[in-house]
């Protein structure tokens, strides 16, 4: 198993020895071995210029790619492919050992990287062949991401209609959906696969509908904005209007957000002026009540723990108008969206307020530290 590192190398090696077996299995038994060699050199040549110019179409999806952090080892690329690859199963209610088993088989197919190119006509993340679909639907990797999950456009399994597939090791449950010429080739990728879905940005990844933060408005916006920094470090006193920064105290050294600077920044870029500590925030919002129902996305959320003062509120965080909240939790952590939150006694129990800042807001003077 290559280390997380080394994977673009470790990718790109293993793509090219698959490519070289792949030809000289039907070429060697009818041509010598000049010819063989020209013809490897041309096929490795057009496979290298093939890799540019492809552009996802962004399919369905939108929202699944809009961080900029990178996961060590993984280029952009490879980084956005393996979030929206999450990002369509989550939408899919797939469970989350499902989303190991579609990145562990990008990772083997395609070095989760869109090419659009592979055995025969194979194309894409998943390498689907053409009765999957059509070739925009197998080059879009939110498309073909939903048909490795639920199944090809000529009926082919997807990965939701192998029964027991939650109990099956990854190799066996990505062999089932893929039939590939090489069956045990995806359980190498099984280790690094669990890592790289764990990173906070991967994990954190949803599809988020225009009916709620890709709809324009200024809560939405302001969740645009939060969402690009998944995967920052928490650093208590950091954080500005223009982005992380260094924090102080406990927060010395580190460069990231705190929970009251990262929702501060977030509705800054979306037009509106709030204060900078959680507790000023809440009380310079209108609440617009605790039912769910009520609530849009950029409204703050503020938590209140028993035996604390009664304005005072000891974290802040943003509806994503899904269901989640986004939010810089503690130093050690970062930033992330926390999917279904009020199912978690802890955030429910402590909820307190929910407050919606306006555009043209301006923040009230208010005197005191820097900090949640």
């Amino acid at each position: 198993m290559p280390a997380p590192v080394a994977l673009a190398a470790a990718l790109a090696k293993k793509l090219l020895w698959r490519r070289v077996r792949r030809v000289a299995y039907v070429v060697l038994p009818l041509v010598g071995s000049g010819l063989l060699a020209v013809i490897l050199f041309t096929s490795l040549l057009g496979a290298s210029s093939e890799q540019s110019g492809m552009p996802s179409s962004g399919g369905a999806c939108p929202g699944a790619e809009l961080s900029d952090k990178d996961v060590p080892g993984l280029t952009g690329e490879q980084t956005r492919n393996a979030r929206t690859i999450v990002a369509v199963g989550r939408d899919l209610k797939v469970p989350s050992y499902g989303w190991v088993i579609a990145v562990a088989t990008a990772m083997q197919e395609s070095s989760l990287v869109n090419i659009p190119h592979g055995d025969r006509d194979s194309v894409g993340l998943f390498q689907q062949r053409a009765a999957w679909g059509s070739t925009p639907e197998r080059m879009d990797p939110v498309q073909s991401a939903r048909m490795f999950y639920t199944g090809g456009r000529g009926g082919q399994p997807g990965l939701l209609d192998i029964a027991g597939f939650e109990s099956m090791a990854v190799t066996e449950a990505a062999q089932a959906v893929q039939r590939s010429a090489f069956p045990s080739a995806y359980a190498k990728w099984e280790a690094l696969a669990v890592q790289v879905v764990g990173e906070p940005s991967i994990l954190s990844s949803a599809c988020y509908s225009a009916a709620s933060a890709m709809d324009g408005t200024a809560g939405g916006e302001a969740v645009r904005a939060a969402l690009k920094w998944l995967g920052t470090p928490y650093s208590w006193g950091g954080g500005t209007i223009n982005g992380p920064g260094e924090g102080f105290g406990r927060g010395a050294g580190i460069v990231g957000f705190d929970c009251s600077s990262l929702t501060q920044y977030a509705w800054h870029q979306a037009g509106a002026r709030i204060p900078r500590v959680a507790s000023a925030q809440a009380a310079a919002l209108p609440s617009v009540g605790l039912d769910p129902a009520a609530w849009r996305a950029g409204d703050l959320v503020f938590f209140h723990a028993p035996g604390d003062p009664a304005t005072f509120f000891h974290h802040v965080g943003m509806y994503d108008g899904q269901g989640g909240m986004i939010h810089a939790p503690r130093t050690g952590l970062t930033v992330e969206v926390v999917h279904d939150f009020l199912s978690q006694p802890y955030w429910r129990n402590e909820l307190a307020y929910v407050g919606r800042p306006a555009a043209s807001q301006e923040p009230p003077v208010v005197a005191g530290a820097h900090h949640d």
